[in-house]
Parts: C-alpha cells; sequence; structure tokens
C-alpha cells in the first residue's frame, strides 16, 4: 500500500523540525524557505514540494508527525 502525504497550507510551516525528526525519511527542510518539503523521490511531481506518495512502511512516522505537527498542517491518506 502507499501512503499520499501532504503539507497544506504550507505558508503556516513555522519550520520546528518536528516532522523531521521524527520522519526525517519523508520529510526535510527547505533551503530556499526553511519551511517542511516532501523529500524529492517521493514526490510525483518534483516541482511540489508539498506532496508526496510513500511506502505504507513510513506509517508509524508519518502518523506521528501529524499528530505532533503544532500548526496541523501535515496530513496523511492510502493512496
Amino acid at each position: 500500500m502507499t501512503l499520499r502525504v501532504w503539507i497544506e497550507p504550507r505558508d503556516n510551516c513555522i519550520a520546528d523540525m518536528v516532522c523531521v525528526s521524527l520522519c526525517g525519511d519523508v520529510f526535510e527542510m527547505s533551503d530556499v524557505d526553511g519551511k517542511s518539503n516532501v523529500i524529492g523521490k517521493w514526490r510525483k511531481d518534483p516541482n511540489n514540494v508539498n506532496e508526496g506518495f510513500v511506502p505504507d512502511d513510513f506509517k508509524d512516522c508519518v502518523e506521528a508527525s501529524v499528530q505532533s505537527c503544532p500548526t496541523q498542517i501535515i496530513h496523511v491518506e492510502p493512496a
């Protein structure tokens, strides 16, 4: 199974890096604006840093990121 992971609205990211610390295989911080991104290898559209599709192996850490994000902008659903 694959999971759709997205960050919305990304402008609300406060760059506290909780998602990266909990799930660094899926999330990274942008060198451009310092906000959270989905890592490039998971993006369907390389230009869309907000969305990616990851194997369900990452379900636990993605869900931890969803629950721990202070601005509640990380979302996950089955793809």
